[in-house]
């Protein structure tokens, strides 16, 4: 094992500058100094902004790139095509051990389809996740498939179970994790039988293995932090992603709307702007943006789009910190230990 963990940063195709691609991962670097990052993308903008920050030069080796792959790219076109493009090769800097893992902020289709020929799933894992840290008043909460297999299987459910609960284990710091699969009602007799197969099958894996399957949860639940991980099909999932940012959005403009309303609600503003700023950096979808590819032989991990570097320093804190636990090895032993008691 290295004394570095090294990320390959794809940093073209979308709409994040790199200003803020640069700036975070600083940010990252100074929390995290056994880091190293591979920036893939234009060498003289990236040259540019990294003079800015002495320390992060001394950690960042740039392969420039001329080709990228939009967001409006198909990913059943880009394998012919795009093979020397920035997220083709970053992906490529993992496959060939080169780096540890991958921080992208490009076209996610494109991601996963590269990420799935490449890097490939876990051998006991059929389809791989994307997962995501949501706030809720708890605390914080796991939330996965957000898009990366939309088909309701009851075998998804349950690896997607074991990867949510060992990617809460291991950021949130608890021991078993507990566990809810997304429901209309949270009566065993609710949802189709692809949902209850799965929860029987959690329920006498809970019997045998360190699995702490609660049982069903609504939608409200996710932001009450019913349950530390959030289980369900990446249809399913995806709409609720969605719902909660453009919620979240909705919340900030009525609150920013209120308090322009009168001098005396401006004062007030004055007065609650600490504890008003703190919210609204809890509830901003664009901290909390990142999609975590899981069931990959690597780390592979998705950024908004339009990420600004407190964004991009969010992500690479948790890829440091989900290298530094090895959660692909603990996820590997653990899926081995659960499909030798579902053939049981």
């Amino acid at each position: 094992m290295t004394d570095y963990f090294t990320l390959s940063v794809d940093t073209m195709g979308s709409e994040t500058k790199i200003k803020d691609i640069v700036k975070g991962l600083n940010q990252s670097l100074l929390r995290n100094i056994k880091y190293k990052f591979i920036l893939y993308g234009d060498q003289e903008a990236i040259e540019r902004e990294i003079k800015k920050y002495k320390r992060l030069m001394d950690h960042v080796e740039i392969f420039h790139c001329n080709d990228f792959i939009s967001m409006n790219d198909k990913p059943s076109d880009i394998l012919k095509t795009k093979k020397f493009s920035s997220m083709y090769l970053a992906i490529k800097s993992v496959k060939e051990n080169t780096s540890d893992a991958i921080l992208s902020f490009g076209n996610t289709g494109a991601l996963m389809t590269y990420s799935m020929l490449e890097i490939k799933t876990m051998n006991e894992i059929k389809r791989p996740s994307i997962a995501s840290i949501w706030p809720n008043m708890k605390g914080e909460s796991i939330v996965l498939d957000l898009g990366a297999n939309t088909k309701l299987d009851s075998r998804y459910l349950i690896d997607n179970a074991v990867l949510g609960s060992n990617l809460a284990s291991i950021l949130f710091k608890i021991e078993n994790p507990s566990i809810g699969i997304l429901n209309v009602g949270t009566e065993d007799i609710k949802g189709n039988d692809e949902i209850r197969n799965a929860s029987d099958k959690l329920k006498k894996l809970s019997n045998k293995l360190s699995l702490n399957y609660h049982g069903f949860v609504e939608g409200n639940d996710i932001s009450q932090g019913k349950t530390n991980v959030v289980v369900t099909d990446g249809f399913t999932g995806n709409i609720a992603l969605k719902t909660a940012e453009g919620t979240a959005k909705l919340f900030q403009s009525h609150l920013r709307d209120a308090f322009n309303s009168s001098l005396s609600s401006r004062i007030g503003y004055f007065l609650s702007s600490i504890a008003m700023r703190a919210v609204k950096d809890r509830l901003d979808p664009r901290v909390h943006n990142c999609g975590i590819f899981m069931g990959l032989n690597s780390l592979v991990v998705k950024c908004h789009g339009e990420s600004e570097s407190k964004g991009v320093s969010y992500a690479s804190d948790i890829i440091y910190s989900l290298l530094e636990n090895k959660v692909n090895e603990k996820i590997k032993s653990y899926l081995k230990e659960m499909h030798n008691n579902l053939e049981e």
